[in-house]
């Protein structure tokens, strides 16, 4: 979740954001939300996030486009995944293949 808020400088707080701002060619609001995110600290969830859960977050935060919605595959679909699986399996390993690969020394 992301929230929106208005923060009031004063002229000269303004003016110092400003100047740090341009030294380091960054966007004023950009420069504050980077001291916020240094100086705040943040609690870290007291257990690890589940796979939905990170997903989610970084959608929020702008990394993923979209979020993928779970989809019950048909019978069909199954049964389309299992032949493919078959046509693409070989009887060999992959490390079979690379030493076959390799040829004599």
């Amino acid at each position: 979740m992301a929230y929106q808020m208005t923060v009031t400088l004063s002229d000269q707080e303004y003016a110092a954001l400003q100047a740090e701002a341009a030294k380091s060619g960054k966007q004023p609001e950009t420069l504050l939300h980077e001291i916020m995110a240094r100086n705040l600290q943040v609690p870290s969830p007291s257990r690890p996030l589940t796979g939905r859960e990170l997903m989610e977050l970084l959608y929020h935060e702008g990394e993923l486009l979209n979020l993928p919605t779970p989809q019950v595959l048909t019978e069909e679909e199954k049964a389309e995944r299992e032949r493919l699986g078959r046509v693409f399996a070989d009887s060999k390993s992959l490390s079979e293949i690379v030493i076959e690969d390799r040829g004599p020394y």
